[in-house]
C-alpha cells in the first residue's frame, strides 16, 4: 500500500508542473509577441515621420530658407512665397497635422521661419517649444520625438530634419508633427490586438490542459485502483500459497515496473509536444516581426523600393563620396500624361501604366537600385556605371518600350515616359543631392522638350 500512495502523489506533482510549465509558457510568449510587436510598430510609425521629414527637406532651397527675413514675411516676397507654397503641398497631401520650417537661435532656442498653417500659423520670430531631436537635427541628425511635447497648438509627437545653404551651413530645421494620440492610438491598438490573441491563446490553453490533466488524472487513477486490486488479489493468493515466497516477492514489483516505464513514455511525448510548440511559436514570431519590417522599404503597388528605401539608399551613398573609386549614374523618369490618363480612363489604368513601367526598369537595371516615389515618379541609380554604360542602359530601355507598345501592352494608349540622367563627378558633386539635381534638370529640359513636340496635355 505504501507504494500506490508514493505513485499517486508523484503523478500529482507531476500533472501540476506540466501544468504550471505551460501556463507560464503561453503566458511569457504573449509577453514576447506584445514587446516585439509594439517595438517593430513603433519602428514603422517613426520611421514614417522621419521620412516624411526628410523629403520635405529635400524639396526646399536651402539659400532661400536661410535668407527669409521678417522683411520677406511682412511683403510676401516671391521667395518667401515659394518656400509657404511647397510645405503647402506636404501638408495637404501627407498624412501629418503642421510642417514648417525654424531657424535655431542658440542651442535652446528656434524660432518660426515659415509655417503654412492656413487657421494659425506659427508667425515668423516665434519662440517654439524646444525638445531634443530638434537640437540633434540642428547637430545634422535628422530625429524624432521619443516623448510627445505640448504647445499652443496641441500635443504631439514631431520629426526633425536639418536643411543646409549651398556653402554647407545650417539654413533651417524642417519639422513635422503627428497628432499624439493618433499615434499613441497605433501603438496601444497593436499591443491590445496582441493581449487580447494572446489572452484567448491562454484560455484556450488552460482549458485544453485542464481537461487532458482530468482525464490523464482520471486514466492514473483507473490504473492505481487496478494496481490496488491486484496488489490486494496477490496478498490473498500468498495467503493461499504461503509455501510460495518466490511468488510473492516477484508479482507485485514486476507490475509497478510495467507500470513506470509506460508512464516514462507518456512523460518524454509530453515534453516533446510541448518543445515542438515553443520552437513553432518563436518562428512564428520572428516572421511576424521580419513582415512589418520589410513592409517599410517596399512599395506595394509596384514590388520595387519606395521613398524610405530610397532615402536609406541615398544616406549610404553619400557615406562613399571622396572614395576615389567611387562611380554610379542617376535617372529620375517621370511617365508621361498620367493625369490626363486618368481623367480620361480611370486610376486602376494609371496604375497599370506605373506597374508596367517599373516591370520595363527591372528589366534592364538592377532591382535593388530601383525605387517609385510617388505617383509615375521613379528614380534609378546605376553603380559602377560611366556614361558610356548609362547611354547603353537607356537605349536599351528606349528598345524594350518600343517591343512593349508593339506586343506587350493590354490597353489603347501607349506607354510613355521621359527620363533626366546624370553620372557622378567627382569635381563638381558633392553628394547625392548634387548628382541626382542634374538628372532632376535633365528631365526638365527633355519634358520640355517633349510637351513642344506633342502638346501639353496636362492643360487639356
Amino acid at each position: 500500500m505504501s507504494i500506490r500512495k508514493s505513485k499517486i502523489s508523484f503523478t500529482t506533482k507531476y500533472g501540476i508542473f506540466i501544468c504550471m510549465f505551460l501556463l507560464a509558457a503561453n503566458f511569457l510568449l504573449g509577453i514576447v509577441l506584445m514587446t516585439q510587436s509594439k517595438k517593430a510598430m513603433t519602428e514603422l510609425i517613426q520611421g514614417k515621420m522621419l521620412g516624411a521629414a526628410k523629403v520635405a527637406a529635400a524639396s526646399l532651397d536651402g539659400d532661400l530658407l536661410g535668407s527669409v527675413t521678417s522683411s520677406d514675411v511682412s511683403s510676401n516676397s516671391e521667395n518667401y512665397q515659394l518656400l509657404l507654397n511647397t510645405l503647402k503641398l506636404f501638408q495637404d497631401n501627407m498624412d501629418m497635422e503642421y510642417v514648417y520650417a525654424v531657424r535655431r537661435i542658440n542651442d535652446t532656442k528656434y524660432t518660426f521661419i515659415v509655417d503654412p498653417d492656413p487657421v494659425d500659423p506659427g508667425k515668423f520670430g516665434e519662440t517654439i517649444t524646444y525638445t531634443e531631436a530638434l537640437s540633434h537635427a540642428s547637430l545634422g541628425m535628422p530625429s524624432v520625438d521619443e516623448k510627445p511635447s505640448y504647445d499652443r497648438w496641441g500635443y504631439f509627437y514631431s520629426a526633425y530634419c536639418p536643411v543646409y545653404d549651398s556653402e554647407g551651413r545650417l539654413a533651417g530645421i524642417v519639422g513635422v508633427d503627428y497628432d499624439a494620440r493618433w499615434y499613441d492610438d497605433q501603438v496601444a491598438t497593436n499591443t491590445a490586438s496582441i493581449l487580447l490573441i494572446s489572452i484567448f491563446s491562454l484560455l484556450i490553453c488552460g482549458s485544453v490542459i485542464f481537461i487532458a490533466t482530468n482525464r490523464f488524472s482520471k486514466k492514473i487513477k483507473d490504473l492505481n485502483e487496478e494496481l490496488f486490486d491486484l496488489s490486494n488479489e496477490v496478498d490473498c493468493l500468498n495467503k493461499e500459497v504461503t509455501a510460495n515466497a518466490k511468488l510473492q516477492k516477484s508479482t507485485t514489483p514486476a507490475s509497478w515496473q510495467a507500470s513506470a516505464e509506460a508512464e516514462d513514455v507518456e512523460k518524454a511525448t509530453s515534453f516533446d509536444v510541448l518543445g515542438d510548440r515553443i520552437r513553432q511559436a518563436r518562428q512564428d514570431v520572428k516572421q511576424y516581426v521580419s513582415f512589418i519590417r520589410e513592409q517599410d522599404y517596399v512599395d506595394p503597388l509596384t514590388g520595387v523600393g519606395n521613398k524610405t528605401a530610397y532615402l536609406e539608399y541615398a544616406k549610404d551613398l553619400d557615406l562613399h563620396f571622396g572614395n576615389e573609386e567611387l562611380v554610379f549614374s542617376t535617372v529620375v523618369l517621370n511617365v508621361n500624361n498620367l493625369k490626363s490618363i486618368n481623367d480620361r480612363y480611370d486610376l486602376k489604368l494609371g496604375d497599370r501604366m506605373i506597374i508596367d513601367t517599373a516591370t520595363l526598369l527591372l528589366r534592364v537595371f538592377d532591382p535593388k537600385t530601383v525605387f517609385h516615389l510617388e505617383g509615375g515618379n521613379f528614380i534609378i541609380f546605376m553603380e559602377d556605371a560611366n556614361l558610356n554604360s548609362l547611354n547603353k542602359a537607356l537605349e536599351d530601355l528606349q528598345g524594350r518600350l518600343a517591343v512593349f507598345n508593339a506586343c506587350e501592352k493590354n490597353y489603347e494608349t501607349d506607354l510613355s515616359f521621359i527620363w533626366g540622367s546624370s553620372t557622378y563627378d567627382a569635381s563638381t558633386d558633392q553628394n547625392c543631392g548634387a548628382v541626382i539635381k542634374k538628372a532632376m534638370e535633365d528631365l526638365s529640359k527633355n519634358k520640355a522638350l517633349y510637351y513642344q513636340k506633342n502638346g501639353d496635355r496636362r492643360k487639356q
